[in-house]
């Protein structure tokens, strides 16, 4: 198990708020422009802007459980017995799944036949199932339950 920097032997656990969450995700999704102005100096330094972003958005996740919005809002993402996830948890709890929905969507976007368009519209429909878990009550979305992870506040 991976030990954890932040939960002592007999702390409790809270579990992120909702907001706190959202907040979170959404600082994520605007640090991916933060690269931009580098287009400026061409498309190699904005892509390498870019992977550094990534590489450290990949580090903090392996390392601390959080991303620059969770480290941010102080919340960190922790396995159910406690210890941080394994790196591979991580990585498709954070990047495989919305990968293989938006894969899947774009293969099949020309595909006129009935079921290629019902199946088009459910997989549109998978990242809001997604976010409406996080109503339940113990606020985990369906990628958590995947993953087995918690999103939890900082003690």
């Amino acid at each position: 198990m991976a030990e954890n920097p932040f939960l002592s032997a007999n702390a409790e656990v809270e579990a992120a708020s909702r907001l706190s969450r959202l907040a979170a995700r959404f600082l994520d999704g605007l640090l991916l422009f933060a690269p931009l102005p580098l287009l400026f100096m061409g498309a190699p330094a904005m892509l390498l802007g870019f992977a550094v972003l990534l590489i450290g958005q990949i580090w903090l996740l392996v390392t601390r459980g959080q991303t620059l919005g969770k480290k941010a809002l102080d919340i960190y993402i922790m396995r159910s017995d406690g210890g941080l996830p394994h790196v591979g948890w991580l990585l498709l709890r954070e990047f495989a799944i919305p990968a293989a929905v938006g894969i899947l969507r774009y293969a099949g976007r020309h595909d006129p036949s009935p079921i290629g368009q019902a199946f088009q519209v459910l997989l549109g429909f998978v990242g809001l199932i997604d976010i409406l878990f996080i109503f339940s009550p113990t606020r985990r979305c369906l990628h958590d339950l995947v993953a087995g992870t918690h999103v939890v506040k900082l003690s």
